[in-house]
């Protein structure tokens, strides 16, 4: 990916860099999700990896408290759940202690996808952290922290 005229002018205010990087940034990633979708091993998109992720904390969770945990809205979370229950990936049943709530389940497959998902995601990181010298791997250990909570603050 290429730098923008923008972040590259000397006479470009420190703002505009910084929109300008911010730009180049969210690019890449919507750029890696497309292509993790279209390439995924595991037959996970990345929102359905991080549904399925939401699981292994909880082995148990309402549609609800999926969505929550997973950053997605409940509409999106049943709509995924309805591709991933056909798929044989997850099971959907009755809460056995409020027989009104509908639990979500792994499957065998669910959890063996997952873990291809996660091999992936790994697999990704690293390849990112051995293009980084010593010094912007420290950069990022405090700037990543730092952007996630100013975004979650959005």
């Amino acid at each position: 990916m290429t730098s923008s005229p923008v972040a590259t002018s000397k006479n470009a205010t420190k703002r505009e860099r910084f929109d300008s990087a911010w730009e180049q940034f969210a690019a890449a990633v919507r750029h890696a999700r497309s292509r993790a979708a279209d390439q995924s091993g595991a037959g996970l998109t990345p929102s359905q990896f991080r549904l399925l992720a939401a699981l292994e904390d909880a082995p148990s969770l309402t549609v609800g408290e999926l969505a929550r945990a997973a950053g997605v809205s409940s509409p999106s979370a049943t709509r995924m759940l309805d591709g991933l229950e056909q798929d044989g990936i997850v099971k959907r049943e009755r809460d056995a202690e409020d027989r009104r709530r509908m639990a979500v389940r792994p499957t065998a497959k669910g959890r063996r996808a997952l873990a291809k998902a996660h091999a992936r995601v790994a697999g990704a990181r690293e390849q990112i952290y051995a293009q980084l010298t010593s010094e912007e791997r420290a950069q990022a250990e405090r700037l990543l922290p730092r952007l996630a909570e100013a975004i979650e603050q959005l």
